[in-house]
Order: structure tokens, then sequence, then C-alpha cells
């Protein structure tokens, strides 16, 4: 009987994460466990500011371009340079129409450099104070604002969408856990284990967490995975890129076996 391992991200990643798995030949289920909105659409216009104002923007997630993208005067941001996290966020803020889009990897805290290093370089030809807008989700687990004002860059944070939890798991693979068919799961937020978890125990199937293995993104969401998981592996550097090599790698060696 084939071993899953679990993706528990919000579409489209989910199934871009399954699908990466399959071709390496994983088996993967997709079961996201959050699902974005944008926060007020009617009022985010406005309440985004004067684009002259600020010398770029921070993107996040997919879900803040998109947010930004369905304003009526997206267009008028498209010329900022668009500091963005990871390559599925920099084809969302492509596809949007920005041009300058500068990336960094593993979470929020991957694009403090970035931003430090394309400040730097932009006050060599024309000295300013740098003042990014972040349209953020509802609720945050890294503070963009906080970690570069001791590099003493403004950024605004602006709450643009919220990421709201799914209530259930999908059946298959409520059935996949019955059956002791999951044997990984990749969390690349405390959030979004938190969830899952919960979810496992409304289900009754708390339990099967002692036949999966965790990998998790960093410490902390090994942390709020809480106990009871066969193994947890933790990745040095929390990007997608690292977690779904673990996977492969474990499924190579355990579930082949």
């Amino acid at each position: 009987m084939a071993k899953f391992t679990l993706i528990i991200r919000p579409q489209p990643d989910a199934d871009r994460d399954v699908g990466w798995l399959n071709r390496y030949g994983v088996p993967a289920l997709a079961s996201p466990v959050m699902s974005g909105a944008p926060v007020s659409p009617p009022s985010l216009a406005h309440d985004l500011g004067n684009p002259a104002d600020f010398t770029g923007i921070i993107f996040t997630s997919r879900h803040a371009v998109d947010a930004v993208a369905k304003t009526a005067d997206a267009t008028t941001w498209i010329s900022k340079p668009a500091f963005v996290v990871g390559s599925a966020t920099a084809a969302a803020a492509k596809q949007a129409g920005f041009k300058n889009i500068i990336i960094g990897s593993g979470g929020g805290a991957g694009l403090v450099e970035p931003i430090q290093q394309a400040v730097t370089d932009a006050n060599r030809a024309n000295p300013q104070k740098a003042n990014l807008l972040w349209p953020s989700a509802r609720e945050i687990s890294f503070d963009m604002t906080a970690a570069m004002r001791r590099h003493d860059i403004a950024v605004q944070r602006l709450p643009a969408y919220q990421m709201t939890a799914n209530a259930d798991l999908v059946p298959p693979v409520r059935a996949a856990l019955a059956k002791n068919c999951i044997s990984a799961v990749i969390a690349m937020s405390p959030r979004s284990i938190q969830i899952l978890r919960e979810n496992m125990d409304a289900s009754g199937l708390g339990s099967a967490r002692n036949k999966i293995d965790l990998i998790a993104g960093s410490d902390a969401i090994a942390a709020a995975a809480g106990d009871g998981w066969n193994h947890v592996y933790v990745a040095r550097h929390p990007r997608r890129s690292r977690l779904l090599a673990i996977a492969v790698l474990r499924h190579r060696r355990f579930d082949l076996a």
C-alpha cells in the first residue's frame, strides 16, 4: 500500500507541491488547512496610500500580490521594486506587471539581506530614506517592520489579506490517515501545523501522528506541532525546495525500504 506525503499549504501552492513530489516518485496528497482572502477590498486602494511616498513594496505571499493587483490603482505600483519571498510569489508579481523583482528565500527573514543590499545600492545613485510598503496577512509570524527597523529602513505594514482555517480534512486524506497511509507531512508555518493537529484530533485521528514523520521549516514550527510524531526533521533553511528535497530523500530511504 502506497505511503503518502501530506501537503497542507494553501492552494494553488498545495497542488504545485504535490505535482513536484510526484515527478520525483513520491506519492503525495493535498489537504490545505488555510484559505486566503482579501481584507476589505473596496477600501484597500485608499489604504495603500500614495505610491510616490514609497520606494518599494514587500510581498511575503502571493495572496498579498493578488490583493494589491485587484485594486483600481494597481498599475501605479508596478514601477516600484518588489521584494518577494520565493519563486511562486515572484511569478505572481511578474504576472501582475511588476518588472523589478528581487527574490529572497526562507520566508520573511530571507528578505532582510536582499532588501538591505538593494537599499544600499540605490542610495549610492540617489541618497534617500527608504520607505517600503508591506501588504501583509492579518496575522503574521515574522515582523518585517521590526526586522528592517534594525537596519534603519522604514516599513509600513498594511493588513491586506487574511488566512482562514479550513475546519476539516479533505475526504481522501481522512481515509488515508485512518489506514495509516500518510507517512510524512510538510509544515511551513506554525499556524498551519497547529490547524492540522486540531483537525486530526477533531476527526478522531490524532493517534495517527505516531506513524507520521514531520518535516518542519524551522524549530518554531516543530515546537508548534507538539509531540506525538514518529520523527521530526527540521530544515536548516526554511525554503520550499529544501523541505521538498527532504521529503524525497525520506521517502526513498523509508517508504521504499
